[in-house]
Order: C-alpha cells, then sequence, then structure tokens
C-alpha cells in the first residue's frame, strides 16, 4: 500500500470508523445546513433593512390570505346550519310538502310553477296515509302562520304558529320542559290550547309559570298547557319562539283554504331493528313516496305531485349552494393573492436592482448561481408566509368576534388554515422566481461595476 493509498483509507476494521467518503458526506450535510442557516440569516436581515417597503408589501398578502380564511369560514358555518337543519328533521323522518325548494335548486321559475298548479297537501292526505301505511310508519303534519301574541301590555309580533298532529314530539326533537303535550283529544275536539317555546314564555311570563295561563294568538284566546325545552339557537336564529296549536284548532280558526300542510313520517319503533341506518330512511322514503302516489291516484310514469325531503337531500342541497358560492367566491378572493403576488414580484426586482452590486460580490467570492437563487426565493418566501401568518391569525380574531357579538355558530376550519399558508408559501415562490432568475444570471464583473 503505498502512502498516497494510506492518506485516502481510513481504519475500516468492523467498519468500526467507516471511510473518508462516509466522513465527506456527513461534512457536506452539515455544510449544507449550515448554507440554509446562513441564507436564511442574510434573507431576514434584507426584509429588515427595508421595513416600510416590507411591510407594505405583507399588507397585501395579509389582506388575500384573511379574506380567504373568512370565506372559508362563512361558507363552513353556512354548511353546518343547513345540516342542523336536516338534523332538525329527526333521524328517520321524511317530511313532503306541496313543493320544496331543494328540488328546484337554481330553479326559481319551475319551484314557484310547482307551487301554483301542484294540489295542496290537506288533513285529508293525513288521514288517507295513515290508512295506507299507518301500521308501519308514524304519520303525522304541521302548517305554518305567522302572527302576533299578545298577554296583558305584553306582546310579540312575527311569531311562528305551528299547527300540529297530537303526534309532533315523537315525529321532532320537541321536548317538553314543564305541563303535558297535545293529545288527540285536544286536536279531535279543536280545543284553544298550546304549547309555547321557551322564548315566548320567557318574555310572556317573566315571574310565573305559564302553565294554564290564558294568552291572545291572533285574534282568539288559548290556555297554554305546556312549555317547550329549550332548543337554543342555530347560526344565530332561535328555535325557541314558536307556538304550537292542535291542527284541527288551527285549521277551525284559520282554515285550509291556501294552506298546504307538511306530511312528516317515520317508521314505528317495531319497524326495524336499526331505524337509524341509511338503509331504513330509504325504505320510509320509498314507502312514504308510494303511498302518497297511491293517496294522489297517480298512474305509473307519471311525476309525483309533491316534493320528499330527508335529511340527506337537505345536505345535498347544501352542498350545492355552498358549492356554488365557493366557485364564485374563491377566484374573487385569488385575484386579492394574485394582485399582492405581482407587488411581492415588483418589490423583488427592485431589491435585485438595488442590490446588484452585493450579488457581484458574493458571486466573485464563490457563491453558485443556485446559490443566489435559493436566496431571492427564501427572501419572498418569508415575507409571504409572514404575510399568510398574520392574515390568518386576523382572520381568526374577526371571525371569533362575529360570533360573539352574532351568535352564529362560526369557526375557521383546520383545512383552511392549511391551506392558507400553503398558499401564502406559493405565492412567495411563483412571484419570486423571475426577480430570483434575473439576479442569479447576473455577470459578477458587471454587478461589481454598479455603483
Amino acid at each position: 500500500m503505498t502512502k498516497n493509498d494510506r492518506l485516502i483509507t481510513v481504519k475500516t476494521k468492523s467498519n468500526q470508523y467507516g471511510t473518508v467518503d462516509e466522513a465527506g458526506a456527513g461534512r457536506r450535510f452539515r455544510l449544507g445546513f449550515s448554507h440554509w442557516i446562513e441564507a436564511l440569516r442574510v434573507a431576514v436581515t434584507a426584509i429588515f433593512s427595508h421595513q416600510l417597503r416590507s411591510l407594505l408589501t405583507v399588507i397585501g398578502i395579509v389582506i388575500g390570505i384573511a379574506v380567504v380564511t373568512i370565506v372559508a369560514a362563512l361558507l363552513e358555518g353556512a354548511q353546518g346550519f343547513i345540516s342542523d337543519t336536516a338534523a332538525g328533521l329527526g333521524p328517520g323522518v321524511v317530511r313532503i310538502d306541496k313543493a320544496s325548494f331543494q328540488e328546484f335548486v337554481g330553479d326559481a321559475q319551475a319551484f314557484a310553477e310547482a307551487r301554483a298548479k301542484r294540489p295542496d297537501l290537506t288533513p285529508d292526505d293525513v288521514r288517507d296515509l295513515r290508512a295506507r301505511i299507518g301500521d308501519r310508519m308514524e304519520v303525522g303534519a304541521q302548517v305554518d302562520a305567522v302572527l302576533p301574541v299578545q298577554r296583558g301590555n305584553l306582546s310579540l309580533n312575527g311569531i311562528n304558529v305551528q299547527g300540529v298532529t297530537a303526534n309532533t314530539a315523537e315525529l321532532t326533537s320537541l321536548k317538553i320542559a314543564s305541563g303535558r303535550e297535545l293529545t288527540d283529544f285536544d286536536d279531535e275536539y279543536r280545543r284553544p290550547v298550546c304549547i309555547i317555546g321557551a322564548d315566548v314564555a320567557d318574555y310572556l311570563f317573566p315571574d310565573r309559570d305559564p302553565a294554564g295561563q290564558t294568552i291572545k294568538v291572533g285574534a282568539a284566546d288559548y290556555q297554554v298547557i305546556g312549555v317547550a325545552a329549550s332548543r337554543g339557537s342555530s347560526f344565530g336564529a332561535s328555535q325557541d319562539g314558536f307556538i304550537q296549536l292542535p291542527l284541527g284548532t288551527f285549521n277551525k280558526v284559520f282554515g285550509t283554504r291556501s294552506r298546504s300542510v307538511s306530511l312528516i313520517v317515520k317508521a314505528r319503533p317495531n319497524a326495524s331493528d336499526s331505524p337509524d341506518s341509511v338503509v331504513e330512511i330509504d325504505r320510509v322514503e320509498d314507502l312514504a313516496r308510494f303511498g302518497m302516489r297511491q293517496v294522489h291516484r297517480l298512474q305509473p310514469g307519471q311525476p309525483d305531485d309533491f316534493s320528499v325531503t330527508t335529511a340527506k337531500s337537505v345536505e345535498a342541497f347544501a352542498g350545492q349552494i355552498t358549492g356554488i358560492i365557493a366557485i364564485v367566491l374563491y377566484p374573487l378572493t385569488g385575484i386579492a393573492l394574485g394582485v399582492a403576488g405581482i407587488v411581492v414580484m415588483n418589490m423583488m426586482l427592485a431589491s435585485v436592482t438595488e442590490r446588484t452590486r452585493e450579488i457581484g460580490i458574493r458571486l466573485s467570492i464563490g457563491a453558485r448561481r443556485k446559490d443566489i437563487l435559493a436566496q431571492f426565493l427564501i427572501e419572498s418566501t418569508l415575507l409571504t408566509l409572514s404575510g399568510g401568518l398574520i392574515g390568518v391569525l386576523i382572520a381568526v380574531l374577526l371571525v371569533w368576534l362575529a360570533s360573539k357579538i352574532t351568535g352564529f355558530s362560526l369557526s375557521v376550519p383546520l383545512w383552511a388554515l392549511s391551506a392558507a399558508l400553503i398558499m401564502s408559501s406559493t405565492v412567495g415562490l411563483v412571484f419570486g422566481v423571475v426577480p430570483a432568475r434575473r439576479a442569479s444570471k447576473l455577470d459578477p464583473i458587471e454587478a461589481l461595476r454598479k455603483e
């Protein structure tokens, strides 16, 4: 073995010390890591040496990222609100209406025509549907009106007054906090009794139990027999400002002309071992549709003259609506990020012009062109990433304040936070490429001559 060979080879017995190649690889890794740390330090120094210009550049990114994040939070909140509405139908519940907007999404004219041409659903439809599927399904109905409510000197306007069948508690999420539920006897004999929501009870009876008291709904007096348990608010709207009357009483007072009822169908507890499953919900929907077609004497091939709504269809409708809104809003917010990216590019081009001599010095003492390229890309990415972080923080704060002030259930989804930071970094990389390439292609001699 020659002397040169001994210099090249390190002791390798049992591979205890390794070879010069392994040691060189470790040294290159350490040098590469320290190189990136140095590049990061230089980028931070360059940014802080032009604080005002950097701040103005970052503001554009902050605005763009904040807007995108807030839009994502609003769309998520809208989706949650509609999902909560769907959950209000209850598990395994099907609702049948004269016409449902979900059936005609995006076609308001078709919806209006269906409302005008289709026959109203009446209490007779409830009776006939019960006769056909009542042994397997619980069938109820509801009809709504908006009326003023009064007790003494206290009054409420625009209260949702519902005429319901006695089994409404079994078909919906309604629970009675005090008093009793409506009964078939109340409905059949059209008794002037009612159940009031928690908000109505708190306002009209702040100092006493409402049960047994009398209130005026519209022009008639009704005895309060029960108070519903509070259901809170959904997306800022209270769910406790309502009054329920027996359906027979409602029809006696307000009539049935031009008032189409909504039928509610749910599988009886003994109809299946798993009534909340998707299969069971589909079975309830099919059976309710088949029963209504029989009630309306529709022939095979004739379209339905009613609409069937389930929690699944409501959520699908919500997805379509929020999807359409997202298609419109996200490109608009993307324009803001595009403008901010152009500002970043302009600032970085100015920085390259100002630092031409510095770049020439670095190239002349051994810096590679890819080092210069990486240097300016790191600088532009740091600018946009810092703007993205600030924009996300501002968006989270604004969404939190809006949720507290309005009562809406709003929050920034985690995917939106991640997407915002990725987008801000991408803007820095994309719009920093042109200035970085220009800097890396400078001729060292010409750059050193720059004053």
